[in-house]
């Protein structure tokens, strides 16, 4: 659903509150129950899960800088030698930041310390001369970590992580490819003509919507010539850096076209119809679309299905009076030089010989002549 941006920022405030999606439902169905009710809880969700990842880049630099990562390093070692367990998940509650990414912070130094013993480490952060993607395959399978403990703690923290981590990376894009795939359920059941994303990339596009409409459609009476699929919820700053990255590229290169929020988005940024981008927040109703043939019926009915026979019969009869070329008039009966000024006194030529020597006859007599 749609919601006002003074809604969605009560809703933001207690949510940020909270380090998790329960605890964050929590607190606003206790505050504000009628609130909870009306938007709903995938909606919510999506919100409190945005706002905790700009959270998180907003403070990456403070977190992946070299004294701050050898402190969390030296802490994690000295509560594991005191046997302690959930290490990593309370230390990065006690931090603020995301038991996944402080969990491959820790794998990092793992690996430089006590497996390459600091060899190696020649950047200013001490990440760059590991292989591309370690990191993330030993997050993923804990089996691959030498060290069972470690591993232990690591997978601890990608269950309990509700922002990040590889679940949660699963679950976003099986999210997106279901609602596309709804989406173009919607469409094939609608008779819409249309390509998709993949079929886009096959004929060489380089920026591709979800939908490619080949006969454009009306929705609310707008234009729309293609429809992009978001399993998410539309605040300002998301919304915002798609415009730039998405939306208007598409619209530069297909025209208007409709974005559909599936979580709902917040009101005031509907003021983007004018640029000729529409947003929804589900699939339109039937009485909301008209296709091409909806306009043919609606003709049909205003001027009558005698009127359409009318005119296919004339278009008929016109087509076929250019069939016959032996009733097209020459084309050099008309013929002028250019050269050749009529209103010039000084001419001895009159129209009528300049007429004559320019006719079809004389002209294919001087051809067969040269």
């Amino acid at each position: 659903m749609a919601i006002n941006q003074e809604t969605y920022d009560f809703v933001l405030e207690i949510l940020s509150r909270e380090p998790s999606f329960n605890e964050g439902l929590c607190r606003l169905k206790e505050q504000l129950p009628q609130i909870f009710d009306a938007v709903g809880e995938k909606t919510l969700k999506s919100i409190q899960a945005q706002y905790y990842v700009r959270r998180m880049r907003r403070s990456h630099h403070h977190h992946y800088s070299r004294e701050t990562r050898e402190k969390y390093y030296r802490l994690y070692k000295e509560a594991k030698s005191r046997s302690e367990k959930h290490v990593i998940v309370r230390l990065a509650s006690k931090n603020d930041i995301s038991p996944c990414l402080l969990a491959r912070i820790i794998l990092e130094e793992y690996y430089w310390n006590d497996v390459n013993h600091g060899r190696e480490r020649d950047t200013s952060d001490g990440r760059a001369s590991l292989p591309p993607g370690f990191m993330t395959d030993c997050i993923r399978d804990i089996s691959k970590l030498p060290n069972p403990e470690l591993a232990r703690e690591i997978y601890e923290t990608t269950v309990l992580d509700n922002f990040y981590g590889p679940a949660v990376d699963s679950i976003k894009k099986t999210c997106g490819v279901e609602y596309e795939m709804i989406l173009k359920a919607h469409c094939k059941q609608k008779g819409f003509s249309f390509i998709d994303e993949e079929q886009m990339r096959l004929e060489g596009y380089d920026k591709t919507p979800d939908i490619r409409l080949k006969v454009p459609i009306m929705i609310k009476n707008r234009v729309v010539n293609w429809i992009e699929s978001k399993a998410s919820f539309g605040d300002p700053i998301n919304h915002q850096q798609y415009m730039i990255d998405q939306f208007m590229p598409y619209k530069n290169r297909f025209g208007p076209g409709a974005v559909i929020y599936w979580f709902g988005f917040v009101k005031e940024l509907s003021e983007t119809d004018e640029r000729g981008i529409l947003l929804l927040d589900k699939f339109p109703a039937a009485d909301q679309i008209v296709q091409l043939e909806d306009l043919h019926k609606e003709e049909a009915k205003t001027f009558g299905s005698d009127w359409f026979r009318k005119k296919e019969e004339e278009d008929r009869l016109k087509a076929a009076s250019y069939e016959n070329l032996d009733e097209e008039p020459d084309k050099f009966e008309t013929y002028v030089d250019p050269m050749f000024d009529s209103d010039d006194d000084d001419n001895d030529v009159t129209p009528n010989l300049i007429k004559k020597s320019f006719s079809s006859e004389n002209l294919e007599r001087t051809l067969d002549q040269r």
